[in-house]
């Protein structure tokens, strides 16, 4: 994968999300500890993800990334609309500023992520050269 210019700012995103994630682990954990799993392993892999997009990603690194910030966001919206999980008797979650910025954040790592991923077109139409 070519050097995208993009990249370390997605680095830098992924390292303030983690930042946020870690610094509101505490309080998660000892409130809700399922929760608060779900946030810690969330902190370590856009910790591992920014790592890695600092020092050049493969294909595999950004899916991935594209992946884990999607399931963030959704489980995010799913908690502050509906609680997470029913059965478990989560009553919905508040929202909170630093819940909101890395809402924030991953939303932007998505779409900076997204663009990543894609190949430009070459001169014939087809995707990238091989």
């Amino acid at each position: 994968m070519k050097r995208n210019p993009g990249m370390p700012v997605a680095a830098a995103l992924a390292f303030a999300s983690e930042l946020v994630l870690l610094w509101t682990l505490p309080g998660e954990f000892a409130a809700r500890p399922l929760s608060g799993s779900f946030v810690f392993l969330a902190a370590v892999f856009q910790g591992l993800l920014a790592a890695s997009l600092l020092f050049g990603p493969g294909r595999w690194a950004v899916r991935l990334g594209v992946l884990v910030n999607a399931a963030i966001l959704l489980v995010w919206g799913m908690t502050r609309l509906w609680g997470f999980p029913p059965l478990l008797g989560f009553s919905r979650l508040p929202v909170e500023p630093p819940g909101l910025a890395v809402v924030a954040v991953g939303a932007a790592l998505l779409v900076l992520l997204l663009g990543a991923g894609r190949r430009p077109k070459g001169k014939h139409g087809r995707r990238g050269a091989r």
